[in-house]
């Protein structure tokens, strides 16, 4: 899993989406699109369905990585990367082998959109890390206000950020919760901690030739976002 320069754990998931206008020349070029990818030796397995071509690295389920290319849109999707850069540098490769094929092509984008779960594991209990959120998000004020003793908090934010729209939620999660948020198992979801979703995504000024640095960008963002959270909550 990957850690950042404090070693804090985050455990994590990655899917780069970006939505086109309808292609009706897509459902012409499935088989096509299917073999291009094979044949550049990115992924093994692929499955045509009526509107998506789905790639991935094991023949029955995404163990690491895959991708789709469909009529209204194409992304690329990781779970769980031991790397911080992982995700990043695979995605823009297959993007790029994606828009330099010679046969298909693919509208210019109406949104991009780069969305990271992660889930931060503590050794404090759920009562202490979510008591450590509501005082990090409530005044006492507030507090007093909503009145009651809190038990659990589950938290959405929307923000502008550089040239980025946000949507940030989440929360504290109990030991063994975390599965339930993502597709595959870890060892540290036994544990409490942090779950955290945050969606980066712009639906202006787009460009095919953009989408590379807008996701460095957003997954710049992502990982010091989710610091600055965590730590300032004291994990």
């Amino acid at each position: 899993m990957p850690k950042d320069k404090l070693n804090k754990i985050m455990v994590t998931d990655h899917v780069l989406e970006v939505r086109h206008p309808a292609s009706g020349t897509f459902l012409d070029v499935r088989g096509y699109i299917a073999d291009y990818i094979r044949n550049q030796k990115y992924f093994p397995h692929w499955k045509i369905d009526t509107n998506v071509v789905n790639f991935r690295d094991e023949s029955d389920a995404i163990k690491l990585d895959g991708a789709f290319v469909g009529y209204k849109s194409a992304g690329y999707v990781v779970l769980n990367p031991q790397t911080h850069n992982f995700f990043t540098d695979r995605a823009t490769a297959f993007w790029k082998l994606l828009i330099k094929n010679d046969h298909y092509k693919i509208p210019e984008p109406t949104r991009f959109g780069a969305r990271t779960k992660l889930f931060i594991p503590s050794k404090q209990p759920f009562e202490e890390i979510n008591k450590s959120l509501f005082e990090g998000f409530f005044t006492e004020k507030a507090r007093d206000l909503i009145g009651g003793k809190e038990t659990d908090l589950q938290f959405i934010i929307d923000l502008k950020e550089d040239f980025f729209n946000v949507k940030v939620n989440g929360g504290p999660i109990h030991k063994d919760e975390a599965k339930k948020y993502f597709q595959f198992e870890s060892e540290h979801f036994k544990q409490c901690g942090l779950f955290l979703d945050i969606d980066y995504f712009k639906t202006d000024q787009l460009s095919l030739d953009k989408i590379p640095s807008l996701l460095k960008q957003a997954i710049e963002l992502t990982w010091q976002k989710a610091e600055r959270i965590a730590t300032g909550m004291g994990l």
